[in-house]
């Protein structure tokens, strides 16, 4: 008997110690003061770069990269280190549940605008995949430094980095021969970023005309390339059916609902790198229905918008279903001055000469470069950490180039 009550206490214990581990984990804390058992949540706070201060209600908590037990309720989170742009957002805390405040932080004066490019470079494309760009640099570029050696042509520069953190320089991919002066030149990727098509066209009164058609491989050992001239029509309607098979795809893993309410009430369709947000232009007024229901504990605390209006940018999150207004066309009206920067969170806008990075759901909007600038060409550094840019910082030459700017 003896034996059998010994046992029957080692469970007792072992399974009280287990519920016991199981309740501080979900947040229940035992309140001495009061003598009663609360419920707490958890705030996950961390940053890149990490090691950032993180302050709750203005008060000075800890660093980033911890997790704190909090009551449930609303609470002004401010993360933020020296040499940064601070990031703040209010946040709710539920009970038993982990609710995170995840900060990019940004350089108050970025590290410095150091050149990709320095030949010129013209009517720049970039790819499908968003980590390379393009760009054509014309024989008048070629020959206008005595210094540098350098071939006409299509160049590609890819927008990441190398094994040990290297740059690679742009690859020419297509010499282009010269006697082609008033030609309009094109550049476009096909839809799978293997090849591109290369035109030049010749503008009429009242109609463009093809000149020229090349279809260039873009990987190949050596240049590779086709005249399409006479079949440009058709590698064009190709590459539209299949560009509008891989967004059917995209939008066929969507639930009915969103996938209605997008093809009917939407433009721009960009999902963000891991495809779990979507950035896109409302075209007429409507209300988005509730997809997870109900909603899901410890989701993003930032108001959301369900009704939206036409000529309004908005951001759908697909994991938490919610639905953000982040602009509109009258502040951005080009659309592609609206990027998704890599991690997938925020997003990189030009507005009003001055380009800012904004998170997804409309908040932390932050300056990064107020300098001159071609307008809508910024593309996010595949590898993250930078944008590129296109500029003319000497203005007694008339090429402009590529640029990095260093956002770490």
């Amino acid at each position: 008997m003896k034996r059998i009550l010994t046992s029957f206490f080692f469970g007792v214990l072992v399974a009280g110690t287990a519920i016991g581990v199981i309740a501080y984990s979900r947040g229940v804390r035992l309140n001495m003061q009061t003598k009663t058992v609360d419920t707490t949540g958890i705030l996950s706070a961390s940053s890149y770069p990490d090691k950032a201060s993180l302050y709750i209600d203005g008060k000075l908590v800890s660093a980033t990269s911890a997790s704190l037990s909090l009551v449930p309720g609303w609470y002004n989170v401010k993360i933020a280190k020296d040499g940064y742009q601070p990031w703040e957002k209010r946040i709710r805390v539920q009970g038993e549940v982990v609710s995170l405040a995840d900060a990019l932080l940004v350089p108050i004066n970025p590290s410095g605008i150091r050149p990709l490019t320095i030949t010129g470079v013209s009517y720049p494309s970039l790819s499908n995949s968003l980590d390379r760009v393009a760009f054509l640099t014309p024989p008048e570029l070629a020959t206008a430094s005595s210094s540098i050696v350098l071939n006409s042509g299509i160049y590609v520069l890819d927008l990441k980095n190398g094994p040990l953190g290297s740059r690679s320089d742009p690859r020419l991919i297509y010499p282009i021969p010269t006697g082609r002066e008033g030609l309009i030149p094109k550049i476009t990727w096909s839809p799978d970023d293997k090849e591109i098509l290369y035109t030049q066209t010749r503008s009429d009164k009242n109609k463009d005309t093809i000149v020229t058609a090349v279809r260039i491989e873009v990987d190949s050992g050596t240049p590779s390339s086709q005249d399409v001239t006479l079949t440009v029509t058709d590698v064009r309607e190709i590459w539209k059916i299949e560009a509008e098979d891989k967004k059917q795809t995209s939008l066929m893993a969507l639930p009915n609902g969103l996938k209605n309410f997008l093809a009917t009430n939407s433009a721009n369709l960009s999902f963000s790198p891991n495809e779990n947000k979507i950035l896109y232009l409302a075209s007429n007024s409507a209300s988005l229905s509730p997809i997870i229901s109900p909603p899901l504990p410890g989701s993003n605390s930032t108001p959301e918008t369900r009704t939206v209006l036409p000529n309004n940018y908005y951001v759908y999150d697909r994991k938490e279903d919610r639905n953000y207004f982040l602009t509109d066309q009258k502040t951005v009206p080009h659309p592609g001055s609206l990027k998704w920067y890599n991690d997938s969170k925020n997003i990189v806008i030009v507005e009003n000469d001055t380009i800012y990075i904004v998170e997804y759901d409309g908040t932390n909007k932050r300056a990064i470069y107020a300098g001159p600038f071609e307008d809508s060409i910024i593309y996010p550094w595949g590898s993250g950490g930078k944008i590129v840019i296109m500029t003319n910082l000497n203005k007694q030459k008339a090429s402009s180039n590529l640029y990095e700017i260093d956002l770490r």
